[in-house]
């Protein structure tokens, strides 16, 4: 979403600051999935593993989570996301 100063509102900016947060978050759970993936790939423990795996689906619904919230926030982005998924 691209405003002029002066078309902005503040709601809008409201929801340009949810989105930045979101995105944000989306990118922190991102990032915690591969490094519980690359975990996993040592970890030797079979109770320590499944505990991760357990851990890496939660991380994944929380993305899934996300996105949907960025694309009640965000139609250009949700048009997009259709198009692709």
């Amino acid at each position: 979403m691209s405003y002029s100063y002066e078309e902005t509102s503040d709601e809008q900016l409201d929801i340009r600051d949810d989105l930045e947060m979101l995105r944000d978050a989306l990118a922190y759970e991102l990032q915690a999935i591969s490094q519980y993936e690359e975990h996993l790939l040592y970890l030797q423990n079979e109770k320590a593993a499944t505990a991760v795996e357990h851990i890496i689906e939660q991380e994944k619904e929380h993305v899934a989570e996300l996105l949907r919230l960025i694309q009640t926030l965000d139609p250009v982005q949700a048009e997009k996301l259709k198009r692709i998924l």
